[in-house]
């Protein structure tokens, strides 16, 4: 059996990808190296499984990758799940009643990584991103009531308002949750938007560098050898704790300010660097 040099964890929108949502060349060359010279590439991206399915199908080589912030360590060639953060149920209800005072519509994602759901119930007062999001993603589905649906819970999203994005991460800081708050991102849109935002909830066991390091020791990575890259404010604690963090040109500064090394952007092919 082959000793694994060590474990490389790529984020992926503003890392892997550019704004258009594509793997240059450059990039992937310099991961297929990087994969000869037997280092195990692990996708760590705020996605869910299912829409990071694409940008896995691209990398043959992939085997694992932490999604949702940590929350879900998936085999991604057999769609199996290795390990999982939910939301309790309880946790979930009161979640969903602070963002409702605030004028926050919640968006309830399920536990089914092959074929997850996503639940809303209104589209008023919602910002064209949000209504573009629950309109486009077919696992979005409009109910009667979320509060039907919080027992299969493994994150709670809104996209809002800046402010409006932060005040409720403030008001959730009482709950044994962690909550993230990011420039709402699509290729759609073309890259990240700084008015609006993206909300999103997960467990408090759930973190990008845990479950890093969870599978560094299921894969028997030796010591000293986790490289984590990337670009946004959630991406802070697995570049902040990897043995060699790594920030992006396009990171935020106070990102850049955590990593030890930054690279070129995600436009420019930053990540083969």
């Amino acid at each position: 059996m082959k000793r694994i040099s060590g474990l490389f964890a790529i984020d992926v929108d503003g890392t892997l990808i550019t704004d258009q949502g594509h793997i240059t060349d450059r990039v992937y060359d310099a991961l297929k190296r990087a994969v000869s010279a037997n280092w195990e590439i692990v996708i760590a991206s705020g996605r869910t499984f299912y829409a990071a399915k694409r940008i896995c199908s691209e990398l043959p080589f992939l085997r694992y990758g932490a999604f949702s912030n940590g929350a879900c360590i998936m085999d991604v060639r057999d769609a199996s799940v290795v390990h999982m953060v939910t939301i309790p149920s309880g946790t979930s209800k009161i979640i969903v009643r602070i963002m409702r005072n605030n004028g926050i519509i919640p968006a309830l994602y399920t536990t089914n990584q092959e074929n997850q759901q996503v639940f809303y119930d209104s589209l008023d007062g919602a910002c064209e991103f949000f209504e573009w999001y629950v309109t486009n993603d077919r696992r979005c589905e409009l109910v009667d009531d979320v509060m039907a649906y919080t027992g299969d819970v493994i994150q709670i999203g809104a996209i809002a308002k800046k402010k409006s994005i932060f005040d409720i991460r403030d008001a959730l800081v009482v709950l044994d949750v962690r909550v993230m708050a990011l420039p709402f991102e699509s290729s759609h849109f073309g890259g990240k938007n700084e008015e609006f935002w993206f909300l999103q909830i997960i467990g408090m066991d759930a973190m990008k560098h845990i479950a890093l390091k969870r599978l560094a020791d299921m894969l028997d990575i030796p010591e000293g050898r986790l490289v984590a890259v990337g670009d946004n404010y959630n991406d802070t604690d697995m570049i902040a704790n990897a043995d060699v963090g790594v920030a992006m040109g396009n990171a935020p500064e106070e990102v850049k300010k955590l990593a030890q090394v930054v690279v070129g952007s995600n436009n420019d092919s930053g990540l083969s660097e």
